[in-house]
C-alpha cells in the first residue's frame, strides 16, 4: 500500500507542476490566471482522497486535461494579444 501511495503521490505532484507550468504559458493575462486559479482548486477538492483506484482515475482524467490546456496554450501563443493592463503595470515597477 505504501509504494502504491508514494507512486501516486509522486503522479500527481509531477502533473501539478506540468499543469501549473503549461497553464503560466498562455499569452493572455486572464487565461492564464484562470487556468492556474483551476489547477490549484482542482487539486485542493482531492486532497483527501484516499482510494487508489479513485486517484488513479483522477490522475488520468488530470494528465486528459494536461494535453487540452497543451493545446489551447498553443493556440494562445500563435494569436497574441496586447498584455493586460495588470502586466503593464507590474512590469512598470
Amino acid at each position: 500500500v505504501g509504494v502504491v501511495t508514494m507512486e501516486n503521490r509522486t503522479r500527481t505532484l509531477r502533473l501539478f507542476r506540468e499543469l501549473m507550468r503549461t497553464s503560466s504559458q498562455f499569452g493572455n493575462y486572464n487565461f492564464r490566471e484562470y487556468a492556474m486559479r483551476r489547477v490549484r482548486l482542482g487539486f485542493r477538492e482531492c486532497v483527501h482522497e484516499s482510494d487508489p483506484a479513485t486517484i488513479s482515475a483522477m490522475i488520468a482524467e488530470g494528465e486528459r486535461q494536461l494535453h487540452m490546456v497543451r493545446r489551447q496554450a498553443l493556440i494562445s501563443q500563435l494569436y497574441p494579444q496586447q498584455n493586460h493592463v495588470l502586466e503593464r503595470t507590474a512590469m512598470n515597477k
